[in-house]
């Protein structure tokens, strides 16, 4: 049963897991065709990473390789810590790294790539606001990370409201945590407005950011058959994982419903990420961290029957490669 493989050691899971990158990842890693980036700047930051892309795209796509592995890794062991999968298995990175890497445009630099570095350690801050009886610094520095991922991938700005309702799930109701995580997300821009204050940039910064924020769309481009029947198997996936998880949250300890809600909420973040992604349609990265977590935890709740979850599993893989490699 290939879904086992998850029950296994690290070093089994590692070479499985490197072995399906590679087979998605390949053709663009070793036979040249490098995929164009989007010459766009987004936000503030990416224009320079996607000027660095268009210089040196092979460099440019076995950065996002390893970096996408390695935010598949840190994703894993954030639930990992919290005690919302399994402290053995790497499944989360798995699917984090399929997730990234399903469409071929995505395997190059793109500002969901750099900005879930920052979304990820703001990530891991707010699940562990729990129970904490002062949650100032790690409300601070996940808002302070939130706005470094707006200079790279301007809806990022949505996970402020993330961070709200996560206040409402875990009933942080003090205005000291509310005005914090507000000082936090300007933090960073003091410094940057000084600078380019001083180098006579600020009007232009100030417009690109207008420009960017007037990008925000509902029209997407759902062209092609496989395109289309791949995005809605995967719409699927995500729709049972979610449904399955959220029938079972009432068998869970209350930490466990709390922070899987939080992980959960991130769904509604993605939506409002591809409101603004008309470059990028129907971008699986805008679900990559939750659906890391959705999917590993369904293929869970299907473990007694072991053959309907691993053709389960291996629908999923088919849907991923399929679309990888003639749908996208």
């Amino acid at each position: 049963m290939i879904i086992d493989v998850f029950k296994k050691s690290y070093i089994h899971q590692a070479a499985f897991i490197l072995v399906a990158a590679l087979a998605l990842w390949g053709k663009t890693l070793f036979f040249g065709g490098w995929v164009s980036v989007e010459s766009e700047p987004y936000s503030l930051f990416y224009s320079y990473l996607g000027a660095f892309a268009l210089a040196h795209p092979l460099a440019a796509v076995i950065i996002a390789f390893f970096l996408t592995i390695a935010e598949g890794f840190y994703l894993n062991h954030i639930l990992a810590s919290n005690n919302l999968i399994h402290s053995t298995t790497l499944f989360p990175m798995f699917a984090y790294i399929m997730l990234m890497g399903a469409d071929v445009a995505n395997q190059t630099f793109t500002p969901m790539l750099f900005a879930n570095i920052f979304l990820l350690i703001a990530l891991q801050n707010i699940i562990n606001c729990y129970n904490q009886e002062h949650s100032y610094e790690k409300v601070f520095n996940a808002s302070f990370c939130i706005a470094l991922a707006f200079l790279f991938y301007f809806p990022s700005i949505f996970m402020l409201l993330f961070v709200l309702a996560t206040f409402v799930v875990y009933k942080l109701y003090y205005w000291r945590e509310w005005l914090v995580l507000l000082l936090g997300f300007i933090a960073p821009f003091f410094s940057l407005f000084a600078y380019y204050y001083l180098v006579d940039s600020l009007d232009i910064v100030l417009q690109k950011l207008s420009t960017e924020a007037m990008r925000f769309s509902i029209v997407y481009d759902l062209s092609g058959t496989v395109k289309l029947v791949c995005g809605a198997a995967m719409a699927l996936f995500a729709l049972v994982s979610l449904f399955s998880i959220l029938g079972g949250l009432s068998k869970k300890v209350i930490i466990y419903r709390k922070k899987a809600t939080v992980i959960l909420l991130l769904i509604l973040v993605g939506m409002l990420f591809s409101l603004y992604d008309i470059v990028l349609p129907a971008n699986q990265q805008n679900y990559a961290i939750p659906l890391a977590f959705m999917l590993p935890t369904f293929f869970l709740m299907l473990r007694k029957n072991k053959k309907v979850c691993n053709v389960v599993f291996v629908l999923f893989l088919a849907v991923i490669y399929v679309g990888r490699y003639l749908g996208f």
